[in-house]
């Protein structure tokens, strides 16, 4: 028999194209599986779970973690030649084309476990061109994979209902396990749902959900994988009828994590994460939904981050943000570093006397928080106090280009504005520059280990033995120490340095312009403890400080610790209040600190009004050539009538004043004015 010309050539291209499929390597998106993400605690149990980026559950099993008796089952109910057939099961193609053909309808099913994981990575019609396609994809994924490695794909991609796919979801979410060791009615049930997903959903769908269990366990019997008792007493079994939530980070403040394409093995201690997961929850929930907070805690010995709560409360605004790493200003948390260089360098010793009293320094003029001057203060009690002025002049001393390097070298990077001016060095030791938790965490851990700075560990897979950087000497550390613990800790606590059998904490405070962020950062014996309180969105809060708002919180968690000879003591005697500011004998009135005593000020818009200031721990009235000005916090505003001589006095509320005579001078009656 003759065969046309043009059969011939299309059986070659044929039989072309078919070798060209199977022998085509897979490409890597064409099984690219993205699964959720599981994160770990120090004990490797499990802390959080997140879904995929596209909201589904699925977690890649290994055979070694699965039943075996669900494998047994699984395999007589789909694919009972599972591990002798290349891909396509030739027989079972046979039986269902014989069943259709005498009864009119398909009632047995051809396709393998190699062939279903095809359509679960690449869905298509179900027609008759489709079946085609899938097995010869079906052949080629057996060229390319194991038998165990095929399962282990099917058994990670197979839908049981809404975003769940994979025995590992489908089993903690329905039966609230691992598919380790799975009963006959579970195994029935996992075997039954890939057949009719959302059909026999359980939560959903109970009557259904248990008619197909149960005609798997039939099924199971007829093939002498269960014995008729056991099918009977599985059947008995009532479905599960609500789904089961896996471990959430909101209900203990666990990490966000930024890249979610692999499980995360943490060293994060899971009653120290939810201890101060609900000291920050508890604080939140007497305060606005605005306001957020967060916390990291670092054991010192190995820096490995123990605890790490992104958002104090997941309902409140940023809840869903990574606020250890959002940066902030860090206010004056940076003072203890600002001084340990000072000393380090021997241009001071913390009993060297410096100056608190208003000063310049180019065109920066800082001011204390509470406007008050003390003249001059040991440098101790400067920082005890968190004195400003002292500690932006310290900074002038030491150069605060050589602090930036401090800083950095430490790995806490300063983020300057974009524009910075001459004096965003010296604003750094008030806050000017942003950091994050993570880097005060860095630095105070560094003042915990003898002022060797090293970075944090996070996770076992990345953690590594850094050789550090001395950013401070020991001895100066210890120094820095000893006034950090002498500090008046929050009301209701005893001093540090009163406690006996534990760890004094010491600590520091730290409050933004504004009050848009409340620092506190500590550390005692074995650990090290950052909490940030603010709006998330940057907006000031008015009254609030690092002490107030941040510092009980610190302590709070210190109290919490396992590790009791690190627990600060608790004082319930009322009677026990905060310190009063300490005075010196030199505060000895009102400091007008401009216009200064025989200046002359050049005013080139007459129409603007000049601005007075001057400096007192007392209230101040301001009276011009014996007229009174409107004042507040310190300053008040002068319109000169024409040029000429003035005198501003300065009365306090004691009574005291100071004088100041200065010469107005107009630029429109100047011949030649200075530009």
């Amino acid at each position: 028999m003759k065969y046309p010309k043009w059969l011939g050539l299309a059986l070659a291209t044929a039989w072309v194209g078919i070798i060209g499929l199977l022998t085509f390597p897979i490409a890597s998106d064409e099984v690219r599986t993205e699964n959720a993400t599981t994160l770990y605690d120090q004990n490797d149990q499990v802390l959080a779970r997140y879904s995929t980026n596209d909201s589904y559950w699925r977690l890649p099993p290994t055979l070694e973690e699965i039943d075996p008796n669900f494998i047994r089952a699984l395999l007589a109910i789909e694919d009972a030649r599972f591990y002798s057939h290349s891909g396509v099961d030739i027989p079972a193609i046979g039986r269902a084309l014989k069943t259709w053909h005498s009864s009119g309808q398909a009632k047995s099913g051809a396709s393998t476990i190699t062939m279903q994981l095809v359509r679960q990575y690449k869905p298509r019609p179900r027609v008759l061109k489709s079946k085609a396609i899938e097995s010869l994809a079906a052949l080629k994924y057996e060229l390319v994979f194991s038998k165990d490695d095929i399962l282990e794909q099917y058994l990670t991609r197979i839908s049981y209902g809404s975003n769940i796919q994979g025995i590992e979801a489908a089993s903690w979410r329905y039966f609230k396990k691992t598919p380790r060791q799975l009963t006959w009615d579970e195994i029935a049930l996992l075997i039954a749902l890939p057949q009719a997903p959302e059909a026999r959903r359980p939560d959903r769908h109970p009557v259904a959900a248990k008619a197909g269990r149960d005609r798997i366990l039939s099924k199971l019997v007829d093939e002498g994988v269960l014995t008729e008792q056991l099918a009977r007493e599985a059947k008995d079994v009532p479905v599960p009828q609500f789904i089961n939530d896996f471990p959430s980070d909101a209900e203990i403040g666990a990490p966000l994590l930024s890249a979610r394409d692999r499980d995360v093995h943490s060293f994060i201690d899971p009653q120290i994460q939810q201890s101060a997961h609900r000291v920050l929850a508890q604080s939140l929930g007497q305060q606005d939904r605005a306001v957020n907070a967060s916390i990291l805690v670092v054991e010192n010995k190995t820096r490995n981050v123990v605890a790490q709560v992104t958002a104090g409360a997941r309902d409140h605004e940023g809840g869903w943000l990574d606020l250890t790493r959002a940066i902030r200003s860090p206010g004056s948390t940076l003072k203890p570093f600002i001084y340990g260089l000072a000393m380090s360098d021997g241009q001071a010793a913390m009993n060297s006397t410096i100056r608190d009293a208003p000063t310049r320094f180019g065109a920066y003029q800082p001011e204390n928080f509470n406007r008050r001057y003390h003249g001059k203060v040991r440098l101790q009690d400067a920082l005890k106090h968190s004195l400003n002025v002292p500690a932006v002049a310290a900074l002038d001393q030491v150069g605060s280009a050589r602090f930036e390097a401090l800083l950095t070298s430490a790995g806490a990077i300063p983020r300057f504005p974009k524009h910075r001016d001459e004096d965003s060095g010296l604003s750094l030791a008030l806050g000017g520059a942003g950091m994050t938790a993570v880097d005060l965490a860095t630095l105070y851990t560094a003042l915990a280990n003898d002022g060797v700075a090293k970075p944090l560990n996070w996770e076992f897979e990345q953690s590594r033995e850094e050789v550090g950087v001395q950013i401070l000497p020991p001895d100066m550390v210890q120094k820095i120490t000893e006034v950090l613990t002498s500090a008046t800790p929050p009301q209701g606590r005893l001093p540090g340095h009163l406690s006996q059998s534990r760890s004094a904490i010491a600590y520091k405070t730290g409050t933004s312009y504004g009050a848009r962020d409340s620092w506190a950062a500590g550390y005692a014996k074995d650990h090290t403890i950052v909490v940030w309180v603010g709006r998330p969105d940057g907006a000031p809060r008015p009254g609030e400080t690092g002490r107030e708002s941040a510092a009980p919180l610190l302590f709070d968690v210190f109290d919490s610790l396992t590790d009791r000879s690190e627990r600060p003591l608790r004082i319930v005697d009322n009677r026990i209040r905060e310190s009063k500011a300490f005075k010196t004998s030199l505060d000895a009135g009102p400091q007008i600190s401009f216009p200064s005593d025989g200046s002359e000020v050049l005013i080139r818009n007459s129409r603007k009004d000049l601005r007075l200031r001057a400096q007192s721990s007392k209230d101040l009235r301001f009276y011009v050539d014996g007229e009174i000005l409107d004042a507040k916090y310190g300053a008040a505003t002068f319109k000169p009538k024409s040029a000429g001589f003035y005198t501003l006095k300065v009365v306090d509320s004691d009574g005291r004043s100071s004088l100041s005579r200065f010469r107005i001078l107009l630029a429109d009656n100047l011949a030649h004015a200075p530009l």
